[in-house]
């Protein structure tokens, strides 16, 4: 698992520079077809990079991290998944250092592609597709594309360079030495201004056993060799198999040409997973790396936690999350709820099988009809910090925070002693409820003088 945060502190400064240059048009590539893919979050983090630029590149002059969070009102996890996210889709690279200050990050921003590069790459389109439906996508082709005048009958009169600016033949053969320096500066630094390609890891996906089937049927191969980058991302986002990407191949061919049609590739799985979603959809078995479960781990467990493991391991997040409102109440999963879903397994902190267990807590456990943005994001922060990568220790701990929590309770409910009020001492010694004990001789002298005192009054009278 991913723990690359891990090796981030808040108290790291932090230096932006540009790889290119970045203007209001970049800008709103960003916001139209860059932000529904990446988040707000990420693209917010980006802007704000945009904004701390250091064209100098002084490393003295450099902030803290802690600074940046502040400004983005997020924490270290939330940050470096937003980080991610921009370098993965090719916004950003980071480098590391150290030096007498401490320890730094440089953070080089690079520009968005033109429009017309990001609808012609499978990946990239693909993504947009997905965040936002078939209506919106078109919308945001019609709104990107650039309408050509068709000018084959009309006659060019416009003007040269030569014609509108004099220049001296002297001046264009002999440059002054200062162009001369600025052009080499220029020139060096444009070798390695190159775009940075969105790289996939295949680890997983089999595409010799895709070839074999593909091959049985009418499909030419070397169309779908070329979409192999637009299969690898479909299989990512959907977990789709080897032999379900071979029949969608197969439902997106061109009867005439025998090719694969890209665009109808996309649509239709699409509109498979969207519509389709109640189906049992199994996850590629291979897309998890196996971990090693100790034999202590494994004899915590009930048969009943055994079964829900195996569940677990066997479907993407989408499906199970579907699956198991379908058996408790007859829900549907939210488009909140797949996104959730999509940005979690974008952190690249758990396998899907420990997001399943974890989703399994919520809506059986906690009995959560739908999935709270709060609950996961501090489920996946405390499941992250204490190491759980696979669904064993998911399940553990799970079992562990019930204990816990029982514990709590009892000791709660302990310390929870009736006292008795008590009187204090100068309410017990009240005067006037005191009695007062008297010896035998001064009662009979107290009788005698209430005698004389009778006698006295009845000779007065």
């Amino acid at each position: 698992m991913n723990k690359g945060w891990a090796n981030l502190s808040p108290k790291d400064g932090f230096l932006v520079t540009q790889q290119a240059y970045l203007s209001n048009f970049d800008q709103q590539v960003l916001t139209y077809l860059y932000q529904p893919i990446i988040g707000a979050k990420a693209f917010s983090l980006f802007l704000t990079l945009w904004t701390e630029m250091n064209p100098m590149g002084i490393r003295s002059e450099r902030k803290s991290h802690l600074e940046l969070f502040d400004i983005l009102n997020c924490d270290l996890p939330e940050f470096y998944a937003s980080r991610q996210k921009l370098e993965g889709i090719g916004l950003l690279k980071s480098f590391e250092g150290e030096d007498s200050l401490g320890h730094f990050f440089v953070y080089q921003l690079d520009k968005p592609v033109f429009p017309d590069s990001f609808f012609k790459d499978a990946l990239l389109s693909s993504l947009l597709l997905e965040a936002v439906g078939e209506r919106r996508f078109s919308e945001l082709a019609d709104h990107f594309k650039l309408i050509q005048t068709n000018t084959k009958d009309l006659k060019n009169v416009s003007t040269d360079f030569l014609t509108a600016f004099h220049i001296s033949e002297q001046t264009l053969k002999e440059p002054n030495s200062l162009i001369r320096e600025t052009q080499a500066e220029f020139k060096k630094a444009s070798q390695t201004n190159q775009a940075t390609e969105i790289s996939l890891k295949n680890t997983n996906f089999d595409f010799k056993l895709l070839k074999e089937l593909v091959s049985k049927g009418f499909t030419q191969w070397s169309s779908v060799d070329e979409a192999q980058k637009l299969i690898l991302s479909e299989h990512l986002l959907y977990g789709i198999d080897e032999v379900e990407m071979a029949r969608q191949i197969g439902q997106a061919t061109d009867l005439i040409s025998n090719k694969l049609n890209i665009k109808k590739l996309q649509l239709q799985i699409s509109k498979d997973f969207t519509a389709h979603s109640t189906e049992t959809q199994k996850y590629v078995a291979g897309a998890e790396q196996p971990e090693i479960v100790s034999k202590e781990d494994k004899s915590e467990l009930s048969k009943e936690d055994q079964e829900l493991i195996k569940a677990a391991k066997a479907y993407a997040p989408a499906t199970y999350l579907e699956n198991l409102k379908l058996s408790i109440h007859g829900g549907y999963v939210t488009y909140s709820e797949r996104q959730l879903l999509k940005d979690l397994i974008d952190r690249n902190l758990f396998p899907v099988s420990v997001i399943n267990i974890l989703i399994s807590y919520i809506v059986v456990d906690r009995e959560i009809t739908t999935l709270p943005n709060k609950l996961v994001d501090t489920m996946a922060n405390n499941w992250s910090r204490a190491h759980v990568t696979t669904p064993e220790a998911a399940v553990l701990q799970i079992k562990n925070f019930a204990k816990a929590k029982a514990t709590t309770r009892k000791q709660a409910n302990a310390r929870r002693i009736v006292t008795k009020e008590t009187l204090p001492d100068w309410a017990k010694n009240d005067k006037s409820t005191q009695t007062t004990t008297i010896n035998k001789n001064d009662q009979e002298r107290l009788n005698q003088r209430l005698n004389a005192l009778r006698k006295q009054h009845k000779e007065d009278k």
